[in-house]
């Protein structure tokens, strides 16, 4: 289960980062400055949401030692 956990996590954090590239590639084309921003600020989030997975995890194999 596990695996296929893992799987779908980062099927989706590279499903974003696609689609942010995608929004910041229009942001700078069209020269929209909110575009880009909160592009960007989505990117940060993710970075958070990346960190929040690992601290999970390393909380699990710590349940499963006990």
């Amino acid at each position: 289960m596990k695996i296929y956990r893992n799987i779908l996590q980062t099927s989706i954090i590279i499903i974003i980062i696609g689609l942010n590239s995608y929004a910041i590639g229009n942001g700078i084309r069209l020269g929209s400055f909110w575009g880009i921003l909160f592009s960007l600020a989505s990117l940060a989030a993710l970075g958070y949401c990346i960190h929040l997975f690992r601290k999970l995890r390393e909380v699990e194999a710590e349940e499963e030692q006990y």
